[in-house]
């Protein structure tokens, strides 16, 4: 899989370039060359992985094994998103609770029209925030590519970012992988 730069698709790089460069040298983003398709059969099957089986299969699509191999990319996932690093699993999915008041009618006919919702719960991660699903991802990929030559990472941020940052590269181990967070003074809430 190769990726193109949005402003000039004549721009063309690899995976690792793509990640490691943030933009690309046109100040576009990279995006894929193509897109893959799937089959409702090939998505059917998906719905029964865990969250770690199915971004390594989603990744899978977009990253060649030339450059990261199968059994290095599992080993991506797994220090992403298991080993404790998440309480009860990455991403848990709750039906919107319902009311058991059978004496109240108006609460009898929102539980019935709520039976069919569902909420995404995203701050299972050890920083409570949403941003520990994409940063831990994205850092053990980092990572990898960084497992020979120095990198710093270098974060600004008014938010959630940062904590979730230097978790997930704290969390990485790898002594070629640095970072560096700014935050603007006055501007971040304390526990933050």
């Amino acid at each position: 899989m190769k990726y193109k730069s949005t402003r000039n698709d004549q721009v063309i790089t690899s995976f690792e370039n793509a990640i490691c460069s943030g933009y690309a040298p046109d100040g576009g983003l990279f995006v894929p060359q193509t897109l893959p398709s799937l089959s409702s059969f090939q998505i059917k099957e998906w719905s029964l992985l865990s969250f770690p089986e199915l971004s390594y299969e989603v990744l899978r699509l977009f990253i060649a094994t030339e450059e990261i191999t199968n059994a290095d990319l599992r080993q991506i996932v797994n220090k992403a998103f298991g080993g404790g690093s998440f309480v009860d699993g990455v991403v848990n999915v709750r039906r919107l609770s319902s009311s058991n008041d059978n004496d109240n009618e108006k609460k009898k006919k929102k539980a019935k029209r709520n039976e069919n919702v569902f909420v995404s719960e995203l701050f299972g991660g050890p920083t409570f925030c949403f941003k520990d699903i994409g940063m831990r991802l994205v850092v053990n990929i980092l990572s990898h590519f960084s497992s020979s030559t120095p990198t710093t990472l270098l974060v600004a941020t008014t938010g959630d970012t940062g904590p979730a940052a230097v978790r997930a590269v704290s969390d990485a181990q790898n002594p070629n992988l640095s970072i560096l967070v700014h935050y603007p003074k006055g501007q971040i809430s304390d526990f933050q």
